[in-house]
């Protein structure tokens, strides 16, 4: 049996702009796990700092146990997988690898396959 793409397009379109946007937030990370991991050690790296001014330790008490900010660590941990490391020896997340190792060692790798190449497509 001789290995085929199969491609399908019958994803639904995001509803609305928001939506949208976090769509290609994920495909960033996914796309660029490099440059999204070199991002992300940035902008953790700059928290830190932040965070040891009198301004920044404000700020620290004034979210400490908000719901909002607990909210907002689910969504960003949903949207890119909770992929990305902040630590320095981590060039490509492990997410990233993990998820490669597994689909190829899937069933279903066609499938897969299919999937990401039509979903990178739009």
């Amino acid at each position: 049996m001789t290995p085929r793409l199969v491609f399908e397009d019958d994803a639904p379109e995001p509803e609305d702009e928001l939506t949208a946007l976090l769509q290609q937030l994920q495909l960033a990370v996914l796309c660029h796990p490099v440059a999204a991991q070199a991002a992300f050690r940035s902008l953790v790296a700059e928290g830190r700092r932040f965070s040891q001014t009198d301004a920044g330790a404000a700020w620290a008490a004034r979210l400490e146990g908000s719901p909002l900010v607990t909210r907002g660590r689910l969504a960003w941990e949903a949207l890119t997988l909770n992929a990305l490391d902040d630590d320095e020896a981590v060039a490509v997340p492990t997410a990233v690898l993990d998820a490669f190792t597994q689909a190829v060692g899937s069933a279903d790798m066609e499938l897969l396959l299919s999937a990401a190449i039509a979903e990178g497509a739009r």
